[in-house]
């Protein structure tokens, strides 16, 4: 059995790494859009002078609330370069006044690695020995008389036939690949592009400001926007991370509201960024106005905001499934046990050595 999914994010490496748990193992094939792996586990890294700095520039730490996140992270993979911040996250209104978090949510373990959060996609991929396509976009399914699907890239070229096809990519996304599928049942077609726009999502500014100077000391490893009124949604403190930032340097990573996302979208970038130092500054009460490098990353599906019930999506094409954080919730822990929830279900369909 060949089975294909579409999305090398959160979703999509744990429902391969379940699929890979059948017996017989599937040929499994993921193909992904982009260079990296991990879709919003994402770190890039920098060599400067002293070293190289680490910044996780979308999720910013996990936790290991569900059973699938736990049992991955602990469990199933090396765990050696697994860190925890103990520092905990406060929080701040549209005033500017920042106080202690939630005690509760300060008591769940926020979790790292030592060399950023792509490092568990590279773990799941180094244990599952599957084929990962990157930089392949996939533009339409083909549904085969044999009841198997074709994948054609966007430039028309085929990828190959599948006996399953699992789509693990942001709702928008998954809608326009079925929506170009016109060799889908047209029943099914219509309604899964029908379901898969129901779930909304919500942009996100998320820019670097990296200081080769300490920052004020402060005793906590994140600030959070609790009211919902400032432009500034987050800034994490990159170097309160074990491994991340060289001693002596800073970063923050400053992530923007959805509104103000929206509003700048399409602002300059060097005029974003002075704008977002400012609102920075103004907050933690300190210049940040100098920095020694910055960057910018537009994440256009950042988190849903509209989410829709997997029943609505799955079920209703033979062979074809879906999973994604649309289903369940914006959280890394959210998309890896729907991942796994789905791939269990797949599963099921597939010939057993038992059956």
């Amino acid at each position: 059995m060949r089975i294909a999914i579409v999305g090398a994010g959160v979703a999509g490496l744990t429902a391969a790494y379940r699929l890979r748990l059948h017996e017989p193992a599937p040929e499994i094939v993921i193909f992904e859009k982009s260079r990296g792996i991990g879709g919003r586990m994402a770190t890039r890294w920098y060599d400067r002078p002293a070293g190289r700095v680490y910044v996780d520039y979308g999720a910013q730490f996990l936790k290991a609330e569900t059973e699938t996140l736990r049992t991955l992270m602990y469990d199933l993979l090396p765990t050696n370069a697994l860190t925890e911040i103990e520092l905990p996250v406060w929080t701040f209104n549209s005033a500017n006044q920042i106080s202690a978090g939630d005690p509760e949510q300060n008591a769940v373990p926020r979790l790292s690695y030592e060399h950023g959060l792509t490092t568990l996609a590279r773990l799941v991929v180094d244990q599952m020995g599957v084929s990962i396509k990157p930089q392949v976009r996939i533009g339409r399914l083909g549904w085969l008389t044999s009841g198997r699907y074709s994948l054609i890239n966007t430039e028309g070229m085929g990828q190959g036939d599948f006996d399953r096809v699992l789509i693990a990519t942001p709702a928008p996304q998954a809608a326009d690949l079925i929506a170009l599928s016109d060799t889908l049942p047209a029943e099914a077609r219509n309604t899964l592009v029908s379901e898969l726009q129901v779930a909304q999502y919500r942009r996100c500014l998320s820019i670097v400001l990296a200081y080769e100077r300490p920052l004020i000391e402060r005793p906590c490893c994140a600030l959070l926007n609790t009211d919902h009124q400032h432009p500034i949604a987050w800034i994490g403190l990159e170097h309160t991370k074990i491994g991340h930032v060289p001693p002596e340097y800073s970063v923050l990573v400053v992530q923007m509201s959805g509104d103000y996302s929206l509003q700048h979208w399409d602002t300059a970038p060097s005029a974003l960024v002075n704008d977002v130092m400012r609102l920075a500054s103004e907050l933690m009460q300190e210049d940040l106005t100098t920095p020694s490098w910055t960057d910018l990353q537009k994440w256009r599906f950042s988190q849903p905001d509209v989410l829709i019930e997997p029943e609505r999506v799955n079920g209703v094409q033979r062979g074809l499934w879906f999973a994604g954080d649309y289903l369940r919730g914006g959280r890394v822990h959210f998309a890896a046990e729907i991942g796994a929830e789905v791939a269990g279900q797949l599963s099921e369909t597939l010939p057993s050595r038992t059956r």
